[in-house]
């Protein structure tokens, strides 16, 4: 038994790891899923960020294909023949995987797919569409988790895109120059007489890139991610994607730290945790509801 409890322990652990590297915020958001979600949010998100890597750290295009696939092919056989990942056995032994909808883990890897040889946004509408896309099937697989099967909330659809932006900007910190701001629409580069390869980290480039963000994010931060402006939710809708609303309001607010910044700053920016974010995430979930025990 104690053997089991450290694999246990072990894979929990692995899970966490992988989570923080992608998506730090997890960290102060998760404190605020409602209790009996929390764990089985945790094997989740650490699957989706083994996919955000996927899409940002391997130039071969051939060899994220194949990682993609075997991620595919392992879900698909888990309930029958469980795996060796912790991750995935983890989100099996959580009780997460039986609940969640195989047409979203479908999405999920095909998004991905198209991340890996992407068509750029002709305008910022096209981005912010792209931008929705992206997170939907994990809104949906969250949502799940709740026993919520049914099309996206209305009080959700505003603050996907601001979601899918966050992780865009997270796989361009790990993605490398010029293929790291792929996204950037088109309209918005000729606007400041701008090419792709004149955005990078580097910081030879600030001059040329800052414009191109201030601009950028300046029609972002209008995507409307308050949950209160997204309409009226019942009480179980409120339940489930608590955990949503708080991760999008530090999304927020990490996409307005960017403004007066450096693409070479973005990542630790967005990756910043502490005491305002904690707090924000605490008034946040207080504004929808009082936060599960």
């Amino acid at each position: 038994m104690a053997l089991a409890g450290n694999k246990q322990s072990n894979e929990v652990r692995f899970c966490w790891e992988q989570v923080l590297r992608t998506n730090p915020l997890f960290r102060i958001s998760a404190a605020f899923a409602p209790a009996d979600r929390a764990r089985q949010l945790l094997p989740l998100y650490a699957l989706f960020g083994a996919v955000e890597e996927i899409c940002s750290e391997h130039s071969d295009e051939d060899l994220a294909r194949r990682k993609l696939d075997w991620w595919r092919q392992e879900c698909a056989r888990l309930e029958s023949h469980g795996s060796e990942h912790p991750v995935l056995r983890e989100l099996l032994h959580s009780g997460a995987y039986l609940a969640l909808r195989k047409d979203s883990l479908a999405r999920l890897f095909e998004n991905a797919e198209t991340r890996l040889d992407p068509q750029t946004p002709a305008d910022v509408d096209d981005l912010q569409a792209m931008c929705s896309r992206l997170s939907q099937p994990q809104f949906e697989l969250e949502l799940a988790l709740s026993g919520m099967h049914q099309a996206m909330p209305r009080s959700l659809e505003s603050i996907g895109a601001v979601s899918g932006l966050a992780q865009l900007l997270r796989e361009a910190a790990r993605r490398r120059p010029p293929a790291d701001y792929w996204w950037l629409p088109l309209t918005l580069l000729a606007r400041h007489g701008a090419s792709r390869a004149d955005i990078s980290r580097d910081g030879k480039v600030d001059a040329s890139a800052r414009p191109v963000f201030a601009d950028l994010l300046e029609s972002c931060l209008g995507w409307i991610p308050a949950p209160e402006a997204g309409g009226a939710a019942s009480e179980p809708e409120i339940a489930a994607a608590r955990h949503l609303f708080v991760m999008s309001k530090l999304h927020f607010a990490a996409l307005r730290r960017l403004q007066p910044s450096r693409p070479r700053k973005f990542a630790t920016e967005l990756n910043r945790v502490g005491l305002p974010q904690l707090y924000l995430a605490w008034k946040a979930a207080r504004s929808i509801g009082t936060p599960a025990d």
